[in-house]
């Protein structure tokens, strides 16, 4: 009788295990799908992947002439900010962690009242690289609802990704 009731609480435990293990899992997918579900519906009005963008001329925060062109050697992350987001400035030296060998990151700056707010704003965060200054087009052509919202483009300057929203540097690491 007690190598009965031994086996039966053997059984219970190991079914309780799984029952246990079984809810983790259930909950692990619908949080991947929660997520997933987000990123589509703050996306949907994005770009299309594989949509092609054509090279465009810029102001430089510094009142040079830019140009945002493909790297023939390296995909591009164009990183869409306002001076006024917080998640922006929580999220902006995340881009740090890209490898410019690698990645070339393309920081274009919309939304904003002046240069001295958007310089404001970079000084605060203490990120040393250039910036462009889009304007009301540059945010109507790339459909900027949302910040930071990123595009990743390939060498040939084709949309491989996007994104709104804070990314963490393992983040932006994974989606380039």
């Amino acid at each position: 009788m007690d190598d009965e009731l031994n086996k039966l609480s053997t059984d219970t435990a190991a079914t309780n295990r799984w029952q246990r293990a079984r809810g983790w899992l259930l909950n692990a997918v619908l949080l991947v799908a929660l997520g997933w579900g987000m990123h589509v519906w703050q996306t949907r009005d994005m770009l299309d992947q594989a949509e092609s963008v054509a090279p465009f001329q810029t102001v430089l925060l510094s009142g040079e002439a830019g140009l945002v062109a493909p790297d023939a050697s390296r995909k591009t992350v164009l990183y869409f900010f306002a001076p006024w987001c917080g998640i922006c400035r929580a999220s902006m030296g995340n881009l740090s962690s890209l490898d410019p060998a690698q990645i070339q990151v393309v920081v274009i700056a919309l939304d904003y009242d002046s240069r001295d707010e958007v310089q404001q704003f970079m000084d605060d965060i203490g990120i040393d690289i250039p910036v462009h200054l889009g304007t009301p087009a540059t945010r109507d052509f790339f459909r900027i609802t949302a910040y930071p919202s990123y595009y990743v483009l390939d060498t040939d300057f084709r949309i491989i990704g996007k994104s709104v929203g804070y990314s963490t540097a393992l983040g932006l690491s994974l989606r380039t």
